[in-house]
């Protein structure tokens, strides 16, 4: 509802009547100041000194002095307040200045968003328990009411008993905590990479086509297929040194003197007489490489060594345009293989002094032109000074690398020279990144055609690959986590799709859509109608920016296939979108702020929305009001609440009570009292 202001005007009405002994009361009388909503009651003092009575419109009687709470404000503007002393009345009035109720994009959910791992380590003995226990707590206190439980990726709401021996017990505590404070608990899952955590020959995969094969001693391994090769003895090769403090090192080397060496702090870019200094960001290593057979797998392998180097080293493979990521991984330094298995661990640099060995394995996709860079993007947080060197730079052409087989995934294999198909099984198996020819049915030096699907995990800033919905294992696993969740939150009626950013997908010949908006949209609806089926009247929230055309719905996002135009399509009138849009940027002509956007974008479909404010970010609550109150002015209606998201450090809740506090101040008449 809108809020109300209840007003200090102070009107005095009273007469002295002659003849009395004693004087007229004092009446001093005054509203509290603070804000408060239509049909609720806020607290009246007053001081009627020598009165012997004091009633008003509201109560037949009053105490003399002190406080009185009224019921709740109805529509009256005015209330009447006479004190009698001696013979003598007098009267104030206090008016009551009356708004109308808000009813259009009230904040009646007032959320916080958690993600923690509370399955390890008995309730206080787990950090995060601490921390969502606190949250609770704080949150009640603060007048927020619920809150949306992201509980270790999803994956521990259907672990094992045996994997997480401390879940069920921490989490019945938390479920206790909540409901004592009076806070909703909402949970979240189902997002795509669990089915393929939980069967790993459903996750994405990327296809490899035609990949040169030569047959010796009984064995096919991939043709030795260099497109980069460099020890840097005698200097950059074919590489650019771009930016700045990136040089021949002629002295340093991982096996031989020669290397590339980085140096921090940084240069300064050349500005205009006058201006300020601005330190250079980027130090990188650079070479682009044409005429690239689509679809293709290739390893890259390099040493590094640093020595004190704070700035953070990545590894970068893009387009031609050097806008689309092929390689951009979680881990900034990628994870590499070994004996055609994953490592246990993501790549890291050494000890100082030390050279280590970071591998990474990309696909070029669609794309025959590429971009492959690795240095830093950024200087060292505090300038401090440190020394990198880069050396013996290997990229090749690798086969099998991380194959995944499945119905309508398939190695296959022919001949070169012939064209003659091989099958698996009768002709040959797949072994370690090589095939073993079955009973010499395959000559050596015979030369093949391989193709197959190569895992797309650890090419993209997400977990894992997730899983392709195409299947139908994808649905029975999410259908078997929703029913754990669901068991462990029997009395909710909420649930929250962790669809966002979903950055690998439609790459499983078997889908057939037209088009990866398609595949998004037939998924969304698949998995809304499973959620219904499990628990009917539940309601659905997912987040925004996959169905939003301002933010991932486009033509090209990351690692998807296809554009991603008309995934709105799949989401029904009842689920409730999380719009954590960001920044004004402007995006249509005339320009419209990005958030005034995409609220409208929903608004349209008739779409019922919930903003999710703040992001580490304490201004950004300021720009999501303003547009809010833009986006109510051009007809944008159904936003009935907002969600408290941070995403630092998992988690930063420091500001609860500054964006709360900036709501009330700036939206008086969104937030109930």
């Amino acid at each position: 509802m809108r809020q109300l202001a209840f007003s200090r005007i102070a009107v005095l009405m009273g007469t002295c009547l002659t003849g009395l002994a004693i004087a007229a009361p004092t009446v001093h009388l005054s509203a509290s100041p603070e804000v408060v909503a239509k049909g609720t009651s806020t607290s009246i003092a007053w001081d009627a000194l020598g009165a012997e009575s004091c009633a008003s419109s509201w109560a037949p009687s009053l105490p003399l002095t002190g406080s009185y709470t009224p019921p709740a404000l109805q529509a009256a503007t005015s209330y009447t307040v006479t004190c009698q002393g001696g013979g003598a009345s007098v009267s104030q009035q206090v008016t009551v200045q009356l708004a109308p109720a808000c009813v259009t994009n009230c904040f009646t959910k007032r959320w916080i968003y958690f993600y923690g791992g509370i399955a390890w380590g008995t309730k206080t003995a787990n950090a995060d328990f601490n921390k969502l226990s606190a949250l609770i707590v704080n949150a009640a206190a603060l007048g927020y009411n619920g809150i949306v439980v992201n509980i270790g990726g999803e994956d521990s709401y259907i672990s094992d008993s045996r994997d997480a021996p401390d879940f069920a017990g921490n989490l019945a505590a938390i479920k206790q905590l909540a409901l004592d404070k009076g806070i909703e608990l909402i949970p979240m899952g189902g997002h795509p990479q669990i089915p393929a955590q939980l069967q790993p020959e459903l996750a994405e995969a990327v296809p490899v086509v035609d990949t040169p094969f030569v047959v010796a001693n009984g064995v096919a391994r991939v043709a030795t297929h260099w497109l980069a090769n460099d020890n840097f003895a005698a200097g950059k090769s074919d590489w650019d040194l771009w930016d700045l403090n990136i040089q021949h090192d002629p002295t340093e080397g991982h096996n031989g003197p020669g290397s590339l060496k980085l140096v921090q702090p940084n240069g300064f870019d050349p500005v205009a007489a006058g201006a300020q200094p601005k330190r250079h960001e980027q130090t990188r290593l650079h070479r682009r490489f044409v005429n690239l057979q689509p679809f293709t797998s290739y390893r890259a392998s390099f040493w590094i060594m640093v020595k004190n180097y704070k700035a953070p080293l990545k590894v970068q493979v893009l387009d031609d345009t050097s806008t689309i990521p092929l390689y951009d991984s979680l881990y900034p330094l990628g994870w590499g293989s070994s004996n055609g298995a994953w490592n246990a661990k993501p790549n890291a640099l050494g000890a100082y002094g030390e050279w280590k060995n970071i591998t990474i394995d990309f696909n070029t996709r669609e794309f025959g032109n590429i971009n492959f860079y690795v240095g830093a993007w950024s200087n060292a947080k505090n300038d401090e000074p440190g020394e990198a060197w880069i050396d013996d730079m290997q990229i090749r052409e690798t086969g099998l690398a991380h194959p995944v087989v499945r119905n309508h995934l398939e190695v296959s294999v022919r001949s070169k020279t012939t064209g003659t198909v091989y099958k698996e099984g009768l002709d040959f198996t797949v072994a370690n990144e090589s095939l073993n020819i079955l009973n010499g049915r395959i000559p050596d030096g015979s030369q093949l055609l391989v193709s197959w699907y190569q895992q797309a995990k650890n090419m993209m800033p997400v977990w894992t690959a997730p899983a392709s919905a195409c299947p139908p294992e994808y649905m029975a696993w999410q259908r078997t986590g929703y029913e754990k969740i669901k068991e462990l939150y029997p009395s909710s009626k909420k649930f929250f799709i962790n669809y966002d950013e979903w950055r690998i997908m439609n790459w499983d010949p078997s889908c057939q859509y037209a088009s990866a908006g398609a595949y998004l949209a037939g998924t969304m609806t698949a998995m809304q109608a499973m959620l219904k089926q499990v628990n009917p009247g539940v309601e659905l929230y997912v987040w925004n920016d996959m169905f939003d055309p301002d933010m991932n719905a486009v033509d090209k996002y990351f690692m998807v296939n296809g554009s991603l135009l008309g995934a709105a399509d799949g989401i029904h009138p009842n689920t409730v979108i999380v719009n954590w849009t960001q920044r004004n940027v402007y995006v249509k002509a005339p320009p419209i702020p990005l958030q005034q956007s995409s609220l409208k974008f929903f608004h349209d479909r008739n779409l019922k929305q919930v903003i999710a404010l703040y992001y580490d970010d304490l201004p950004l609550t300021d720009e999501w009001l303003d547009n809010l109150d833009a986006a109510e002015a051009d007809g944008v209606t159904g936003v009935d609440g907002f969600m408290y998201t941070t995403w630092v450090d998992n988690g930063k809740y420091d500001d609860l009570a500054a964006v709360a506090s900036k709501i009330k101040a700036r939206a008086k008449a969104r937030w109930p009292q």
